[in-house]
């Protein structure tokens, strides 16, 4: 899949079902995925026009990759926006809006790590696992928590 159709398909539940669909596909056929998640900056990087932000790393990054120019939080506390991004569903879709909540994940669902390990990529966490879920079994190959 070339590049164009690939970012074409990036909302996280349309990349869900291509990953889905193409599961079989040959190793070198697969994108490299680096999903780096970061908190409380705001749009204060040099990629985003901030003429005060020294961000040279960053910037490449951007420049080489996707860059998101209208983005919302899908909520205003930390547990409730990870577990949105990492399930693919509003948290309180899920009744997971709440802080602390630990609600049980509907077992029809899968995290986004697991679809990525089934199509075969090694998937670790090195940060934290901040969700308002029960995460079930194999979601990461390796996590710091």
């Amino acid at each position: 899949m070339d590049r164009r159709k690939f970012i074409q398909k990036s909302s996280l539940a349309s990349f869900w079902l291509w990953l889905t669909g193409n599961s079989h596909a040959a190793e070198a056929d697969k994108p490299n995925i680096l999903w780096i998640t970061s908190e409380d900056h705001g749009p204060h990087l040099g990629c985003y026009e901030d003429l005060y932000a020294d961000t040279p790393n960053l910037d490449l990054l951007a420049e080489r990759g996707m860059l998101f120019k209208r983005a919302w939080s899908t909520a205003p506390v930390c547990a409730a926006a990870p577990t949105t991004l990492v399930t693919g569903v509003y948290a309180p879709s899920l009744g997971a809006e709440h802080m602390r909540s630990l609600v049980a994940m509907p077992s029809s669902m899968k995290m986004y790590p697991q679809y990525l390990r089934e199509a075969g990529y090694y998937c670790s966490n090195n940060s934290k696992e901040d969700y308002n879920l029960i995460k079930p079994d194999g979601v990461w190959n390796d996590s710091s928590q």
